[in-house]
């Protein structure tokens, strides 16, 4: 009975002495779920190889055909598993690390296997013996590449004397053309020694050329070229070869193809991963590249990719079945609110245990004390379900601008012996140039200039009673002209006809402009633990709302857990564009509104006993960072630099905020973040603090409930795959995907998340 009743205490003084576990939900952009699937009679039928709820994915088959190695998340962070082909035995674990392995390749005789990792910081290639019976340690691991770069998706030749394989190292970062916030990548094919040395350089390309396979003589290299970033304007991805010294490059795909990850069979054919329409994405096809035909044999109703080949027949691929709207994740990504394994528990802090949720949204929903996600939702998808049934009422202007139109050209050459033909010519000018001033002037303001709808409504008003009163004057003159029976009194008549039903559509658009548009929100709660889900709110805009600054961004719970605080507005636009900050109080169902709508105002945080309030503003026409206490606003960085993502310690005495002051100035379009600090001083605050140098983006810092923590997310490490196979999946591969935290007493960092996905904006809380 001792031995019982001493474990037991032990375990009291444990758990009493144990840190606490505190929790922190960030944005995560992966996939629902992935399993392997194999195949053992050339593809002709297909079975789940792996049954995990979580990812498995990027499956290498072993020379000799008894194994399979593969990327499984099953453990948290992304490793590297083994199992075997024949029976149905467990699969385990081949590499012991707390980073991220994957995309495993095999030397030719079955000794050696080569992977990416994220050992050292960023993606490198390691090498490692393969040694299915055992559990290899990383630190085990030869670093071939070692790049300031990321490496990926190594290929052993077939002689085993040479490694094919792609990576960003040559290239610095650049602007997405649409996202400009978002840095892209660009990637070359590379070869080097089995060893490591001797690294050779193929390709110089503008796009992304990756994934190099060999041919069977070693002679050539098959890869894929990926127009990703659209600066053609058109999204190509296309299979090409090339010497092994990387000359005489051609395409050998058919145009009308999207065509990736390819691999060659002993007979010549090509099997690759294939976008297709339907039925589900992605798909893996085959090539003859002789006669250019595709074969789509393999085709199913499921995302498939990245396929292997054995020359036994053995044939495997990654995928799923595109997941169903879940009632609790709405009109955001498919599939489930949380990721697969969560929370991940993790120990990489000192003294700090923290329990992640990756929430499956684009931006990180807040949970409550009582264990709620809390997001809003829009049911608009699309421009014609952003219009309200009273805008379709203005339709009736360009029907009737065609209409009068035609019809002055009609009656141009019907009257032209009583009226001079350009008479009614210019009736038919007029009609049609009228509703096309109407339609630039009011598409300029709104979605051009992006007016509030209160500066627009004035001159509709205007526009409207002018319509109106030469509307008049044109009936005044008909009535005349016809009293003295003048051949033109009609035409007059018809400038009467059409003014006025104009002038009057004119004034019901300024009259019910607010009312065109469908912006209202609705805000859920969802209880993570049962997946039940209840309706919160009904959030509608500022009626003078411009329709494209009614997003809702930047979701928090105040750290007490009574309000929900938001930001509703254009937070990438120009200081001058409309936005501001609201709270929702969660107990007596009260909206406030906590900051004007003149400026671009939003990314608000508060201390913990809402007293303190900190937040980004552009009243000034700058975006700076201001602090409100006691009914007092004081600007703490009054700069013509951009300031955003301002958050405060729960105790109210520190500021971090992002800005790109010393940052790299991209193309001159967009400059990079670096997250910075700042502390009450006596009655101000101190000079700013630069914490973070890095070269890319750095962004969305949030403090720990002790106020001794910084966690933040930042593009530090690079990309840990290459950027045309994760783009489909993720809102901008990794533009600052990985979470970091630092330690604010002697600023050491540590980084939290090792995979391929864009993970963001963190949000830390107590137990």
């Amino acid at each position: 009975m001792k031995k019982p009743t001493l474990l037991i205490i032990f375990l009291f003084i444990f758990a009493n002495f144990a840190p606490a576990q505190e929790k922190v939900f960030y944005s995560s952009f992966r996939p629902q779920g992935w399993d392997i699937y194999l195949s053992k009679d050339d593809g002709k039928n297909f079975s789940k190889f792996t049954k995990h709820e979580s990812l498995d994915y990027d499956a290498k088959i072993s020379p000799d055909g008894k194994w399979v190695v593969f990327t499984s998340e099953r453990n948290g962070r992304p490793q590297l598993f083994r199992k075997s082909t024949e029976g149905d035995s467990l699969p385990r674990l081949l590499v012991s690390s707390n980073s991220m392995q994957d995309q495993v390749d095999f030397s030719p005789d079955g000794k050696w296997m080569v992977f990416v990792s994220t050992h050292e910081g960023n993606s490198d290639i390691y090498k490692l013996p393969f040694s299915p019976s055992d559990t290899l340690d990383i630190s085990e691991a030869v670093n071939l590449t070692n790049s300031k770069g990321g490496d990926f998706r190594p290929r052993f030749s077939h002689d085993g004397k040479k490694i094919a394989f792609s990576s960003d190292r040559a290239h610095e970062t650049k602007p997405h053309p649409r996202l400009v916030f978002s840095l892209q990548r660009t990637g070359d094919i590379y070869v080097m020694n089995a060893n490591g040395g001797d690294t050779k350089r193929l390709t110089y390309s503008e796009n992304w050329e990756g994934s190099p396979v060999w041919s069977q003589d070693d002679r050539e290299i098959l890869y894929y070229s990926a127009d990703y970033l659209f600066a053609s304007g058109n999204k190509t991805f296309k299979l090409y070869k090339m010497s092994n010294t990387g000359t005489h490059a051609e395409q050998i795909s058919p145009d009308g193809y999207s065509c990736l990850s390819p691999i060659l069979k002993p007979n010549g054919d090509i099997l690759f991963t294939g976008f297709l329409e339907q039925p589900n994405g992605f798909s893996i096809l085959g090539l003859d590249p002789k006669t250019q035909k595709i074969d789509s044999t393999w085709v199913q109703p499921m995302n498939m990719l990245n396929v292997d080949y054995h020359d036994s027949g053995i044939m495997l691929y990654h995928g799923g079945e595109t997941p169903p709207r879940e009632p609790t994740n709405i009109n955001d990504f498919r599939g489930d609110l949380l990721v697969k394994n969560s929370p991940q528990r993790i120990n990489d802090l000192p003294n700090k245990a923290l329990s992640l949720y990756g929430v499956r949204r684009s931006f990180a929903a807040p949970a409550t004390p009582d264990g709620k996600i809390v997001y809003g939702v829009s049911e608009v998808n699309n421009f014609q379900e952003a219009l309200s049934p009273f805008a379709y009422v203005i339709l009736l202007l360009p029907f009737l601008a065609i209409f009068w139109f035609i019809f002055g050209i009609y009656k141009s050459i019907k009257k032209r012996k009583t009226i001079p033909f350009w008479k009614h010519i210019v009736f038919s000018v007029v009609a049609l140039a009228l509703v096309m001033f109407f339609i630039k002037y009011t598409d300029d303001q709104l979605f051009t200039y992006l007016l509030p709808l209160n500066k627009v409504k004035p001159f509709l008003f205007i526009f409207g009673a002018l319509l109106l009163l030469l509307g008049a004057l044109s009936y005044y003159r008909f009535t005349q002209k016809k009293k003295h029976y003048k051949p033109i009194a009609p035409l007059y008549r018809l400038y009467a006809f059409m003014f006025i039903p104009y002038g009057l559509l004119v004034l019901y658009a300024a009259l019910m402009l607010s009312s065109f548009f469908n912006t209202e929100k609705d805000f859920y709660a969802v209880d993570y633990t049962t997946n039940e889900i209840k309706h919160l709110f009904n959030f509608k805009p500022d009626p003078d709302f411009n329709p494209q600054f009614s997003n809702i961004i930047d979701t928090k719970v105040t750290p007490d857990g009574k309000y929900l605080q938001f930001s509703v507005g254009g937070f990438r636009r120009s200081p001058e564009a409309k936005g501001g900050v609201y709270r929702y109080h969660l107990e007596n169902k009260s909206l406030e509104n906590v900051t004007d709508l003149e400026s671009n105002t939003g990314f608000a945080d508060y201390s913990e006993d809402n007293t303190v309030m900190v937040f980004r503003s552009g009243r000034t026409g700058n975006m700076d960072i201001y602090f409100e206490e006691n009914g007092n606003t004081t600007n703490i960085t009054d700069s013509p630099d951009k300031e955003a993502f301002p958050a405060i310690s729960y105790d109210g005495n520190k500021i971090a905020y992002c800005s790109d002051v010393n940052g790299i100035d991209k193309e001159g379009i967009v400059k990079t973040m670096d997250i910075y600090m700042v502390e009450r001083v006596n009655d101000g605050w101190s000079e700013p603090r630069q914490l973070t140098t890095f070269s890319g983006q750095e962004a969305h810092p949030h403090f720990s409930p002790d106020g001794e923590w910084l966690i933040y997310t930042t593009e530090e490490f690079g990309i840990n795959d290459e950027q045309p196979l994760i783009q489909p999946f993720i809102f901008s591969p990794q533009m600052y995907g990985e979470i970091s935290a630092i330690r604010l007493t002697d600023g050491k960092k540590f980084r939290l998340s090792h995979n391929k996905w864009e993970d963001g904006t963190p949000l830390w809380i107590k137990k």
